[in-house]
């Protein structure tokens, strides 16, 4: 019997999948220890979690280590922690829903940072999709009537985050994805160290178990990601990024009776469209001219 076979499409959509559910089961945690653990200890035990479950694929290999442009590493580094940090405080304070929507428009930063950064050419449609995205950032967060502190620092993770995948775009071209991963999970629980000085607290065996078992989430939401990268289409991977709004929306429900207000729902349809239509759009324009 011939065993089954997947198309590495379908083997990066399957990894694509497994990141984004490994990711809401994260916030959800964020979410429940937000009321008893502080966002330190969250931020430190997330970052060694990652770096203890890194380490060992590290030292089997001599390109993790190898860093041959230090300034955008560290950079590119400095970039993940602040959007790391800002979302651990975002998801702990907003709605699920409404901060995995605000996360999606890092996507429309991107389109802007990839013209003033790396000096792309944005085409018309994607500008107006852009836009149209921002607009529906707008309609989510309110900013006229109750533009809280959680929404804002929600909006600066998603910028961060946008800063760091323009670097890594960089980065790519001669380190390994295993290397940034790395570096990255070493400089976030060094830049953790600090914050467990002024709260000194022992956290209790279940919440330092579910600490473990959230940082092992988000490590396997990055790694997963990494892996998609390697074997599928990035378009396809990134579409699978939308499961999060939707498992969002019903674990928010379940564990927290949270039900997204008209104006959650109304702005995160206007900025999943604008950043789907973005995706598809660069897709279809990298098909062209690879036939050129």
């Amino acid at each position: 019997m011939n065993k089954l076979s997947l198309s590495p499409n379908m083997q990066g959509a399957l990894w694509g999948l497994l990141s984004a559910v490994s990711f809401v089961f994260m916030s959800v945690l964020l979410h429940i220890l937000g009321d008893s653990v502080s966002l330190s200890m969250m931020i430190f035990w997330r970052s060694l979690a990652g770096l203890l479950v890194i380490l060992p694929m590290a030292f089997s290999s001599k390109d993790a280590w190898v860093v041959k442009r230090p300034i955008p590493v560290l950079m590119r580094s400095l970039f993940t922690t602040i959007a790391l940090f800002s979302s651990f405080y975002a998801f702990a304070h907003l709605p699920i829903a409404h901060a995995q929507a605000i996360s999606f428009s890092r996507a429309l930063f991107i389109t802007v940072l990839a013209f003033f950064v790396l000096h792309e050419k944005v085409a018309w449609r994607r500008i107006t999709a852009t836009i149209v995205g921002f607009v529906g950032v707008l309609i989510m967060t309110r900013p006229s009537a109750q533009m809280d502190f959680a929404s804002i620092v929600a909006i600066l993770s998603a910028f961060t985050f946008a800063l760091s995948i323009i670097t890594i775009k960089e980065l790519t071209k001669d380190h390994s994805p295993l290397s940034l991963v790395l570096w990255v999970n070493i400089f976030t629980t060094l830049a953790g160290l600090p914050f467990i000085a002024f709260d000194p607290v022992i956290p209790t065996l279940p919440q330092m178990g579910l600490l473990l078992l959230m940082g092992l989430f988000g490590t396997g939401s990055q790694l997963f990601y990494v892996r998609g990268l390697n074997v599928g289409d990035v378009t396809l991977l990134s579409i699978m990024d939308y499961v999060r709004l939707p498992l969002s929306v019903l674990l928010g429900y379940l564990f927290f009776k949270e039900v997204p207000d008209k104006y959650s729902i109304i702005g995160a349809v206007i900025v999943i469209g604008s950043t789907l239509y973005i995706t598809l759009r660069e897709a279809q324009l990298g098909k062209t001219k690879a036939q050129l």
